[in-house]
């Protein structure tokens, strides 16, 4: 399986070994994993105002960070979300990917009546891995909109069966067994 692992992990973060046990995981199962690190690349920054003009043209994708990056998605079987919550969500710079890349034609298309169909269907598996703060009660009390961005919103997008994989752990508790355990079915 091909694998796309978007890393939204600052290079200095404690929890930066989430990443790195996620792809010996993966490669150990015979994956093909591309691995992504956002922080510091070009997705540091949001929409350009050309880019949200393109967003609903014919060419949404008008960088060539974007082209490269929706090109990964459309090879991969699986993408993987790696990251640390920030405010019970998706750090910046993973919102900024999203918003520039899964766009229009990537993500997701519009049938002959104008209604909104999946655009990622080579995608069957969809995971996130995140380090947070806070205790399991708390986040779901303040809504999990990063849970809930990616493992329900963006997986309406992916094909019909795709098949979901939440990991959280402690931040800095430098526990990567839940990661191993997780990714070891994929």
């Amino acid at each position: 399986m091909k694998v796309l692992l978007v890393d939204a992990f600052p290079p200095d973060s404690p929890d930066r070994g989430l990443v790195d046990t996620a792809v010996a995981t993966l490669r150990a199962g015979t994956h093909d994993v591309e691995h992504v690190t956002l922080p510091g690349g070009p997705f540091a920054t949001f929409m350009s105002a050309d880019e949200r003009r393109a967003y609903h043209g014919d060419e949404p994708l008008i960088s060539p960070e974007t082209e490269a990056a929706a090109a990964a998605v459309q090879r991969a079987d699986a993408l993987l979300f790696c990251y640390p919550t920030t405010t019970f969500t998706v750090p910046a710079v993973l919102k900024s990917w999203m918003e520039r890349v899964l766009v229009p034609g990537v993500a997701f298309v519009f049938d002959d009546k104008e209604r909104v169909r999946p655009g990622m269907t080579n995608i069957r598996r969809i995971g996130m891995i995140t380090a947070t703060d806070h205790d399991a009660r708390t986040t779901r009390q303040a809504r999990d909109a990063g849970r809930r961005t990616i493992l329900w919103n963006l997986r309406l997008s992916c094909h019909r069966f795709c098949r979901r994989t939440f990991v959280s752990v402690a931040a800095d508790s430098g526990d990567d067994e839940p990661v191993r355990r997780a990714l070891q079915r994929w």
